[in-house]
């Protein structure tokens, strides 16, 4: 009886932080689509003229080719950079849990938003938009961040155990399963990067 206990209890402190970062992605993406309804005229206006220029440009003949190495890099920026390093720094804090919670939350409304404008604005072109060239790498990019994201509030936990002197395992054992894990995450980020950069420009060019 105390084993399955154990395990039970083992089993919840396991997979906590990753169904939190799950959980904050899908409430982003669900309040990304909900911000759509309170654009003003302007703003939509002016997000209206950058869809329709980036979709202008994906269809001329050299543009998939530029448009490569811009969306790799903007690519790696967001997901890597702004994202990825972001969540393992806020990891090394005592506060590092709800900062990366928030890190996911934004994340997800970034794509929540982007499907509801696309929707909104182009009805069933923008559903099609959204399937070709926002979701493939986001099959990615999403699991990836759950995998950092959940490591990260481990680390970010045990830290704060350490700390407090509660530690269940050496902090060497936690620094060695952190990397060991963020480098898959940022792994399976980074092919999610390179599909957005080499392979959904061409589904894109498919509808434009």
């Amino acid at each position: 009886m105390r084993s399955k206990l154990g395990k039970k209890a083992f089993s919840t402190e396991v997979l906590w932080p990753y169904l939190l970062i799950s959980m904050m992605l899908v409430l982003g993406l669900l309040f990304g689509v909900l911000a759509t309804r309170v654009v003003h005229s302007d703003q939509r206006i002016q997000l209206r003229m950058y869809l329709d220029s980036y979709i202008g440009f994906i269809g001329k003949e050299r543009g998939l080719d530029k448009a490569s190495s811009a969306l790799l890099k903007e690519a790696l920026n967001l997901n890597l950079l702004k994202t990825a390093a972001v969540m393992v720094l806020a990891s090394l804090s005592i506060v590092g849990v709800p900062l990366i919670a928030v890190i996911a939350f934004l994340r997800g409304f970034i794509l929540g938003f982007g499907a509801g404008f696309l929707i909104q604005e182009l009805h069933l072109k923008g559903g099609l938009i959204f399937l070709a060239g926002l979701l493939p790498q986001n099959l990615f990019i999403f699991p990836g961040l759950v995998i950092l994201g959940g490591a990260s509030v481990v680390f970010s936990a045990a830290i704060c155990s350490t700390l407090f002197g509660r530690k269940k395992r050496s902090l060497m054992q936690e620094v060695q399963e952190y990397f060991t894990k963020t480098a898959v995450g940022v792994l399976v980020i980074l092919l999610g990067c390179f599909m957005e950069a080499f392979i959904t420009p061409g589904f894109l060019k498919l509808l434009v």
